[in-house]
């Protein structure tokens, strides 16, 4: 017998399949990664078996992943040249260098997340005669804060791509998907009860990307106001809850109210904006917020306890919408920014600390600050089984459906904006 060598994938090129499973997914980030270092070490395609031992995947996983590599046209296919009889065993080689497949599997996965928006959102194709503008006005849902990283970190993919990307912030979802509704603004981030809601109201709007898969919005509360630490659900009952009844945090909460056995035996406190002075004032016993809201208190030296919301029904996170003219009229536009903003989650991804000082320049918080919230929405609600069999921003029908239901059945849906 004659000893084989085979190169093995190992834990110092994981980054490579990080960056390039944003646009493909895990599995398939995998094989491509492994073709790609072992083209800078070997002149010879590899076979399935060296691609077997060295991204130890089954025979028919690296089948069918070699399939979608090829439909993208990352890798191309050839014959193995060898000594034996008969047919040769086919291989395969990158079409390029891990810069040119990155760049390629970026564009490729806007172009699906696109289609995917229409298949889901809409009953009309793109117009085959589009009106591209190179330029996209951005309208974010809130202040500069560590949950728009990926924008703020994409300005140097959006040049790649060719498109120029304004970014304005708004005070809420709602606002900025007013922006989109009235033509001020081409995109509009959100969160996705707001989503629906607008479009329940009438406003043509349609969800390309997901930017997080879970939503953030939480109920907290400071100890020496609640009296004891905050646990559970149960502990709810006869509380007094503040939250804004128009934003997305607002809504989630009355979602939340709705969906558990509590709803008579709580009283809601509409509030204007000010959650955390009408915890601290005494008015409530718990209010609504993101994930960021508690820390502000803790920096004041309050012990805060916080309830997830959306632990008990999965919730979409901010959402990447526009309205539907764009998403007919502009695709080139479009697929250059979802190219652009998927390099943008990668780089800051391996390194959050550049767009963070860019958002600390503009904003109210100290880059460490702006990265801890970034890291920790990535590493609790970024994630979902579909980002990790198709890359970024993949969205779901049936997420939708729930979300909109449970909307419609806690009559929230097309109450008043």
């Amino acid at each position: 017998m004659h000893p084989r060598t085979f190169w093995v994938l190992d834990d110092d090129d994981q980054p490579i399949v990080d960056d390039l499973a944003v646009g493909l997914g895990r599995t398939t980030a995998r094989v491509l990664t492994y073709l790609l270092l072992r083209a800078n070490k070997e002149d010879e395609p590899a076979t399935t078996i060296q691609l077997q031992v060295g991204t130890e995947l089954s025979r028919s996983v690296i089948s069918d992943t070699l399939r979608r590599l090829e439909e993208r046209q990352l890798i191309e296919r050839t014959a193995l040249r060898d000594n034996a009889q008969g047919r040769p065993p086919s291989a395969w080689r990158p079409n390029g260098d891990l810069a040119w497949s990155r760049r390629n599997a970026y564009e490729y996965h806007a172009s699906t997340l696109l289609d995917l928006a229409e298949t889901i959102f809409t009953d009309r194709p793109s117009d085959p005669n589009p009106d591209p503008k190179a330029h996209l006005t951005v309208a974010l849902n809130w202040r500069p804060n560590g949950l728009h990283v990926p924008f703020y970190a994409a300005s140097e993919w959006y040049d790649e791509y060719d498109i120029d990307v304004e970014l304005d912030h708004f005070e809420g979802s709602f606002r900025a998907v007013e922006r989109v509704h009235s033509g001020e603004a081409d995109i509009a981030l959100a969160g996705a009860a707001t989503v629906l809601r607008a479009r329940a109201a009438g406003m043509p709007i349609v969800p390309i990307a997901v930017l997080y898969q879970r939503a953030m919005a939480v109920l907290y509360t400071v100890r020496d106001v609640f009296e004891t630490e905050l646990r559970s659900v149960d502990q709810l009952q006869g509380r007094r809850i503040g939250m804004a009844p128009h934003s997305e945090t607002g809504i989630l909460g009355r979602l939340f109210i709705s969906q558990t056995a509590l709803e008579g035996d709580i009283e809601i406190d509409e509030t204007t904006g000010e959650e955390r002075e009408t915890l601290l004032t005494g008015r409530a016993d718990v209010v609504t917020g993101s994930i960021t809201d508690p820390r502000l208190l803790e920096r004041r030296g309050k012990t805060v306890d916080t309830l997830l919301l959306t632990d008990h029904f999965p919730i979409y996170g901010p959402t990447i919408v526009v309205s539907e003219r764009s998403l007919r009229t502009r695709r080139p536009d479009l697929k250059s920014f979802l190219a652009g903003t998927a390099g943008g989650w990668a780089d800051a991804n391996r390194d959050p600390e550049p767009a963070a000082k860019r958002i600390s320049e503009i904003g109210e918080d100290e880059p460490v600050r702006i990265r801890e919230t970034f890291e920790r929405a990535t590493a609790e609600f970024s994630q979902s089984d579909d980002t990790r069999e198709h890359g970024w921003g993949w969205q779901c029908e049936r997420t939708w459906d729930r979300l909109r239901t449970a909307l419609d059945q806690g009559g929230l849906l097309t109450d008043e904006l």
